[in-house]
């Protein structure tokens, strides 16, 4: 099987071409325990990767709550951000010891904030240093940047959301602490808190999300969702002791494609010190299975154009672009496009089908897919079908999540037109609907394109089981 791993990993190959990179920030975000027995800075100052800072998340903190690391404000995330030297539009690679501890809560902060190019480096600096990669040495003394947030509310809990979602069970409840401290038969580290856990919560530890400091693939997340009894359709808050472990459950649900997703901040830290929130011990209650998905009510709307495009769109500076037709494009490599692309916007279409039935319209001389790369790494796609002489459909397009925000989104559709154009047609035709991304319609028409109809339809979500029935087809 293919073993798809999250969009949000990236690989120390990787991120090693990418050293010294204009915008190419790596950020250490390393933090522990006490029982780790580690000193997270003097660790940074002893070797860490070359143009890496050092993030500090007991400082960068609202410490005006009294819980060890509250989200700080915007402003107070900015100016401790920006002093690091990270703008929101860099390209930021998290890391910590051991892989999957600590960096997540950092890589959480980052996209709560507005950041959408942050990612966590599989292996960690322990798989770095393992593997006799570059290391720099001695404290880091940062160019200040202008960090501009984009606060993301709706990625945060509080308390008084959190009393009311265990009130009403309005949403599914993860708490990532090891299974002891959930169930009670183990003290929590912190003074004056009681142990067990939230009323219907499940048990999910962080720890189980990696294995050998590299993030499990995305069959496998699947899997322990499934035995979990979570549901990826339905909301899900997250939680554990302070709210930084809780950040590896949420950054495996959001690369399962979860999109109605929170973090508890206060955590255990508070609803454990309070004497008024309710708390139960015992085993974890058995897993119930999910219900099927339920369909999602959507506006589709066609649209054409007759004549080629007369926008203009500069070439992208500062980046390497490539776009190569695959004319005979392995299965797994199109289903890894489609997901990278989709996954936000329900595709599901080309997901379902067999691999005899995908490799038919693949293999069709009247379907053409290219696939854009940027610095050498895939970035997108787009598909065109000729449907007529006179026709020619772009069946999709799109870009991976990592190349939002580098200003490339109108000019990669503007080569998908030229393209379209180059077969003759008399109109290019498009659809997009309602679960697209939210600009797509006007992008659409900024280009050319005329709507000339619409219409009401329902999308069906994949159900757990064909979500893995489609992995398990690579």
């Amino acid at each position: 099987m293919y073993a798809e791993k999250s969009r949000f990993v990236v690989s120390a190959d990787w991120v090693e071409a990418q050293l010294g990179s204009a915008g190419f920030k790596p950020v250490d975000a390393s933090w522990y325990l006490p029982v780790h027995k580690r000193r997270p800075l003097e660790e940074f100052v002893a070797g860490h990767l070359p143009g890496a800072v050092f993030f500090d998340q007991d400082e960068i903190a609202d410490h005006a709550t009294g819980l060890p690391h509250s989200l700080p404000t915007p402003d107070q995330f900015a100016e401790s951000v920006g002093l690091l030297g990270l703008s929101e539009n860099d390209t930021i690679v998290v890391y910590d010891g051991p892989g999957f501890f600590s960096a997540p809560r950092v890589w959480w902060m980052l996209r709560t904030m507005g950041v959408d190019k942050v990612y966590v480096l599989d292996g960690g600096l322990d798989g770095w240093k393992a593997e006799n990669r570059p290391l720099e040495t001695g404290e880091t003394q940062p160019q200040p940047a202008t960090f501009t947030p984009r606060l993301r509310a709706k990625s945060v809990t509080s308390l008084a959301e959190m009393r009311r979602i265990v009130a009403e069970g309005s949403r599914q409840v993860i708490d990532a602490r090891g299974a002891g401290r959930f169930s009670g038969d183990e003290a929590e580290p912190r003074p004056g808190m009681r142990s067990g856990h939230m009323p219907g919560a499940r048990s999910m530890p962080a720890t189980m999300f990696a294995e050998n400091g590299h993030f499990k693939d995305l069959a496998t997340l699947k899997t322990l969702m499934d035995e979990a009894g979570v549901d990826l359709t339905k909301p899900v808050t997250t939680s554990c002791g302070s709210g930084v472990t809780a950040a590896v459950v949420s950054l495996a649900l959001e690369s399962l494609g979860a999109t109605d997703l929170t973090l508890y901040d206060g955590s255990w830290s508070e609803w454990g010190s309070l004497e008024d929130t309710p708390v139960v011990t015992g085993p974890p209650t058995p897993a119930t299975p999910a219900g099927p998905p339920e369909p999602i009510r959507t506006r589709v709307t066609f649209l054409e154009m007759t004549s080629p495009p007369r926008a203009s769109v500069p070439i992208p500076v500062n980046i390497q672009t490539a776009i190569i037709r695959a004319p005979s494009i392995p299965l797994h490599y199109y289903r890894y496009l489609y997901r990278q692309v989709g996954s936000r916007w329900h595709w599901y279409n080309r997901l379902r089908l067999s691999n005899e039935d995908l490799a038919d319209i693949l293999s069709d001389e009247r379907n053409c897919v290219m696939v854009l790369y940027v610095n050498g790494a895939p970035a997108g796609f787009f598909e065109l079908f000729q449907k007529s002489e006179d026709e020619v459909e772009l069946s999709y397009f799109g870009l991976f999540e990592h190349a939002l925000g580098l200003g490339i989104g109108k000019w990669f559709l503007l080569q998908a037109l030229y393209t379209a154009w180059q077969m003759s047609p008399k109109k290019v035709t498009v659809s997009t609907n309602t679960l697209d991304h939210p600009r797509a319609l006007s992008l659409y028409q900024m280009m050319g394109f005329a709507p000339v109809a619409t219409v009401e339809t329902w999308v069906e979500p994949m159900s757990d089981e064909e979500r893995l029935a489609a992995l398990k087809r690579d």
